[in-house]
């Protein structure tokens, strides 16, 4: 009896553990199947146990099999941000999405980086939003680039105020 191997991603539940028969028949009974592996288990590989459970048969070889955990894929997204020309560039901050078992970015071991080839003095127009960098252990990090928009400065209007004065006095201060 042989245990069926199986991958599977980071924070998802187990598979139905299966086993295949070779080189006879198990008159009846069933064997039983376990690993130590849960949702919350890292990347890895653990042993997915076989044993003789109620199979009559007393004649039975058991042979392991294998349960692979993979990375669970994580989007990072820069995001797209908006500011007026000549002020300086937003505090760029990604958001995620994939996280597993009410994981958040704390788990990172390394943060992602989001930067833009905007400058205070850029003109107006969209400069790319760029993410990358990054890394988490149970986690496979793919990017979702962003926009900043430099928008142009309204016209400013000065309006001098109009003032009333009797003749002959002096102007008053404009």
């Amino acid at each position: 009896l042989t245990a069926n191997s199986y991958t599977r991603v980071y924070g998802d539940d187990n598979p139905a553990f299966e086993y295949t028969v070779s080189g006879g028949t198990v008159t009846s009974g069933k064997p039983t199947i376990t690993c130590s592996a849960t949702k919350e288990s890292p990347v890895g590989t653990y042993d997915i146990m076989i044993s003789k459970g109620t199979v009559s048969n007393s004649n039975v070889k058991l042979v392991k099999g294998t349960l692979t955990i993979s990375p669970a894929p994580l989007n990072v997204i820069a995001g797209n941000y908006t500011r007026l020309e000549g002020e300086k560039n937003p505090t760029f901050t990604p958001t995620y999405n994939g996280f597993k078992n009410d994981e958040s970015e704390d788990v990172l071991t390394e943060k992602p980086t989001v930067t833009t080839t905007a400058t205070e003095n850029s003109t107006p127009g969209d400069y790319p939003v760029t993410v990358s960098g990054g890394s988490a252990k149970n986690y496979a990090l793919t990017y979702e680039n962003g926009t900043l928009t430099v928008t142009k400065k309204s016209d400013v209007t000065l309006t001098a105020n109009s003032y009333t004065r009797v003749y002959g006095d002096d102007n008053p201060a404009f």
